[in-house]
C-alpha cells in the first residue's frame, strides 16, 4: 500500500517542480534585485527607509492590512478576472481571501519577531540558515501549508465544514507534498533574502513574494482538488 501510494505522491510532487520552477526563479530575481538595490544602491535608501518606518509604526495592523491586500486581493481580484471564481461566490471568497491573508500576515510578523529574539538581526549565513530552517521546516510542514491546504479546500467546497474536512483527508497526502514542494521551491530562496534585510522590511518584502505565491497555492489547491465520482 505505501509503495502504490508513494508512486503518485512523488509524481504530484515533480509535477509541482515543473510547473513552478520557471516562475520561482523570475520571482526570486526579482527579490533578489531588490535585496541588491537595498545594499549596493544608496539612492533608494530613502524609499526603503520610509517603508520600514510604516512597518514600525504600524506594527501587526501592517502586516495584517498589507498581507491581506498583496496575499489576498490580488489573487481574488486576478481568478475573478479569469473566471476561476463561481458565480455567486464573488463576495465570500473576497473576504476570504482578505480575512485569511489578514490573519497569515500577523502569523509570519510573529514568526519573524520571534525569530530575532531567538537569533538576533545579523545577516551571517549561520544566522540566515537557522531561520530558514524553523521557517521552511517546523513551522510550514506543521502549520502553514496543513492550514492553507484546510482553508482553501474550505474555500473549494462552498464554506462546508464536513465537506472540506472530508476532501483534506482523501487525498491529503498527494495536495500536501505537491504544495510543501511548491513552497520550498519559491520559499527557501525567497526567505533567505527576506532574513537578510532588516527587520523592518522582512515584512514587505515578503508580501511581494506572498502575491504570487497565493496565486499558485490557489491554482495547485483547484486543480488538486479530489473529482466527484
Amino acid at each position: 500500500m505505501t509503495g502504490q501510494m508513494s508512486g503518485p505522491i512523488l509524481q504530484k510532487c515533480f509535477e509541482a517542480f515543473r510547473r513552478n520552477r520557471v516562475p520561482a526563479l523570475v520571482l526570486q530575481g526579482f527579490a533578489g534585485i531588490i535585496l541588491l538595490l537595498y545594499f549596493l544602491v544608496p539612492a533608494t535608501r530613502p524609499a526603503f527607509e520610509a517603508i520600514g518606518d510604516l512597518r514600525a509604526r504600524n506594527g501587526y495592523l501592517f502586516s495584517a492590512v498589507s498581507t491581506a491586500l498583496f496575499g489576498g486581493l490580488v489573487s481574488w481580484l486576478v481568478l475573478w478576472n479569469r473566471g476561476r471564481i463561481p458565480p455567486g461566490r464573488v463576495l465570500a471568497q473576497g473576504a476570504f481571501f482578505l480575512g485569511y491573508w489578514a490573519v497569515q500576515g500577523v502569523m509570519v510578523d510573529t514568526l519573524y519577531r520571534l525569530q530575532t529574539q531567538w537569533f538576533g538581526d545579523a545577516n551571517d549565513p549561520l544566522t540566515l540558515l537557522k531561520k530558514v530552517f524553523i521557517d521552511q521546516g517546523p513551522y510550514n510542514l506543521l502549520y502553514a501549508t496543513p492550514v492553507s491546504l484546510f482553508f482553501y479546500t474550505w474555500k473549494d467546497e462552498n464554506f462546508s465544514w464536513s465537506r472540506a474536512w472530508t476532501a483534506t483527508r482523501t487525498d491529503f497526502a498527494h495536495r500536501y507534498w505537491s504544495i510543501m514542494v511548491s513552497v520550498w521551491i519559491i520559499w527557501i530562496p525567497a526567505v533567505t533574502m527576506v532574513y537578510s534585510l532588516p527587520p523592518d522590511l522582512q515584512i514587505p518584502l515578503f508580501n511581494l513574494v506572498i502575491c504570487f505565491f497565493t496565486l499558485v497555492l490557489a491554482f495547485v489547491s483547484r486543480e488538486t482538488k479530489p473529482q466527484a465520482g
